[in-house]
This record gives C-alpha cells, sequence and structure tokens, in this order.
C-alpha cells in the first residue's frame, strides 16, 4: 500500500476507486463493455507494447467497484510478469474467486477506510440493534458500494467481529435478503460501453498495415459494437 501512496496522488486517500480508474486510464488502455458471464469479472493483458485492462459491466456494480481494485493490483503489482513473453501471462478474473487471494486482500484493503468501516459499524449496532449481524453488514454495502463477503472479511480482519461470526455471516443469502431502504441500482449492472482505445489503437495501425486489412478490422469491430449495443438494450429491455 505504501508504494500506491508514494506516487503522491491525493485521490488515492480521499477517493481510491477514482484514483483507480483514473491511474488506470493514464497508464493502460480500459476497456469497459458488458460479457454476459456469471463469473467473469475482467482481465489485464499486454499486446505489442500496450496493456489492457477489461471489466465486465455487466455485473452488478458493487461487483464492477470491486474488480477495478482487483484489476488494478495485477496491472501495478504484477505489471512484468503480465508484460513477459515466455509466460504469454494474461490475467483472467472471476468474480470474488477464492484462489485470487491477494488481489481480493488488497481491494478491499484499498476501498474500505478503517476509521469509517468502525464509525459505521459502531452507529449500526446502537441504531439497529434489533438487526441481525448479516443485515447490519448489509447496509455498510451502501457506504463503500463493494460486495458483501469484502466487508464480512474487512470487518473479521480488523477484529470488528469474531472469525466465528464472519463464518456465520458469509452464509447468508443476502442477494434475496436486500433491505427496502438500501439502492437497488447498487445490485444492478451499469452495461456500461468504453471502448474508446479501438480509436487510438486504429490510429496506430495506419501506416503499418495494408489499408485493405485495417478496413477489414474495422468493419468487424463496427459489427461487434453493434452487437454489444444490441444485447446492452436486450438486457435493460428484459430488466425493465
Amino acid at each position: 500500500m505504501d508504494r500506491i501512496y508514494s506516487l503522491g496522488d491525493p485521490l488515492a486517500h480521499v477517493k481510491p476507486l477514482d484514483f483507480i480508474k483514473t491511474y488506470l486510464y493514464e497508464h493502460a488502455n480500459v476497456l469497459q463493455f458488458p460479457i454476459q458471464h456469471a463469473d467473469y469479472g475482467g482481465l489485464v493483458y499486454y499486446y505489442n507494447g500496450d496493456y489492457y485492462v477489461h471489466i465486465n459491466t455487466a455485473q452488478p456494480r458493487i461487483y464492477e467497484n470491486f474488480m477495478w481494485a482487483h484489476e488494478f493490483y495485477h496491472f501495478f503489482f504484477d505489471k512484468e510478469k503480465i508484460k513477459n513473453p515466455d509466460q504469454n501471462f494474461i490475467m483472467i478474473d472471476h468474480i470474488y474467486d477464492e484462489k485470487e487471494r491477494l488481489p481480493n486482500l488488497f481491494a478491499a484493503e484499498f476501498l474500505i477506510n478503517d476509521f469509517v468501516l468502525e464509525r459505521s459499524f459502531r452507529f449500526l449496532e446502537t441504531a439497529h440493534m434489533k438487526q441481525s449481524l448479516s443485515q447490519k453488514i448489509m447496509r455498510l454495502i451502501s457506504v463503500f458500494q463493494i460486495p458483501y463477503k469484502a466487508l464480512v472479511v474487512k470487518l473479521a480482519q480488523n477484529e470488528l467481529i469474531t472469525i466465528n461470526e464472519a463464518k456465520d455471516a458469509l452464509d447468508y443469502d443476502y442477494r434475496n435478503r436486500i433491505p427496502h431502504d438500501i439502492d437497488k441500482s447498487l445490485f444492478e449492472p451499469s452495461y456500461t460501453i468504453n471502448i474508446s482505445g479501438f480509436d487510438e489503437l486504429y490510429e496506430k495501425a495506419k501506416g503499418l498495415m495494408y489499408e485493405e486489412d485495417l478496413q477489414s478490422i474495422k468493419k468487424f469491430y463496427d459489427k461487434l459494437y453493434e452487437q454489444v449495443l444490441a444485447s446492452v438494450h436486450d438486457q435493460r429491455g428484459t430488466k425493465g
């Protein structure tokens, strides 16, 4: 964490998620578009001198936020490993994959301010005394806008709850027990489409490829873009 704070960017302290997005946009080609796969969250890879980060916007917003931090970890700390052509390394991540322990711990640590967490949790303990621990944790989602499980782990890590309490809380069916006064949009996908990085690649390719090949790629891209738009339209229509 000190390595990140040593960059001297005040956003890292005040608005960590905004810092992550800004940093990735400044140092990589960020692609945001929805892929209808229940477990896929995003990936980081290196190709022909550039790094690419994909965020799957078909996931609920709380998971999308978490994946931004997760992919940032890979980009920032695994950069050389991803770049190594001998390994042909591509970081493909699933939502809260237990095998990805370090990136998950980093995401929770970086996105959750310890002071805000303790103060918010202590308030909920007195303001909602009759509610279960799991119900109180659900209310923390509105504060931090990240997944329920990440909050459970962080509460245990900070010794605000016991390990046994955390284990019990992890079994809670939170997806089907969202309190009526919590913003439901946090549990819905954003379906954001941002593949503007293609324009830069297109410009870089001019003069390096035959015009016929370049136009063929452009047509394929346009067709794919239309398919993504149609998919998003269908999904939003279904939700509505």
